[in-house]
């Protein structure tokens, strides 16, 4: 026995229509929506508002204290051999002599600006910042070490030294380079040296100065 699809139960048959219909029941229902209320808004959901809660605290008021003032020096009785003086005298009520006759009175100040100048007049300078550099008018050339001589040593020494305000060699500030054993005869050499004096704001002035000396056998 063949078994066929009964027509009512097949669905294609129908599925446009049931489709159209079904659109146009659709629109006339959101036509009617739309006129029966056109200004329908949607507002947002606004929740509760919490209640603010204000807790108050109690300071206690705060107040200064005050130190009680301090007690009284105890009082000291002197010391004295007088007896003429009574017990009860302390040093406070005690007038002090202190004889400060015999001190010398404080130099007046136009005295202490002299010193205060002479000390600035005896700063040692620079070369280089003097407006007339010294020249030598005395040089002394050095012996050479014979130790040196015997080991074929050379080398350059200079020697840094402080001229006095007349020019001459006051003291060896220095003695720079190499092999030592120049050092001694540079510095012998540089002490005999003399210079016409530095001068700065017209006036003599104490000044560093490098002299060098080159020990090279011939």
């Amino acid at each position: 026995m063949i078994r066929g699809k009964r027509p009512e139960a097949n669905l294609k048959r129908t599925y446009g229509k049931v489709l159209w219909i079904c659109m146009g029941i659709s629109t006339l229902l959101n036509a009617a929506f739309i006129f029966l209320m056109p200004n329908l808004g949607v507002k947002a959901y606004e929740a509760p508002p919490q209640p603010i809660i204000i807790e108050l605290e109690e300071i206690p008021e705060t107040r200064q204290e005050r130190k009680p003032p301090p007690p009284p020096r105890p009082a000291v009785p002197i010391a004295t051999d007088d007896t003429n003086v009574p017990d009860d005298v302390t040093i406070e009520i005690t007038d002090l002599d202190l004889d400060l006759d015999d001190f010398a009175p404080p130099a007046p100040l136009h005295d202490l600006e002299e010193v205060e100048l002479e000390e600035e007049e005896d700063e040692v300078v620079d070369i280089w910042s003097v407006e007339k550099r010294p020249k030598e008018t005395k040089t002394v050339a050095p012996e050479y070490p014979e130790i040196a001589r015997k080991a074929g040593l050379t080398g350059l020494i200079v020697v840094v030294v402080q001229l006095d305000k007349q020019g001459k060699v006051e003291k060896i500030l220095q003695v720079i380079g190499e092999p030592k054993v120049f050092h001694e005869a540079a510095k012998e050499a540089a002490q005999q040296w003399e210079f016409s004096p530095a001068i700065q704001n017209d006036k003599p002035v104490r000044v560093r100065v490098q002299i060098p000396f080159k020990f090279q056998l011939e």
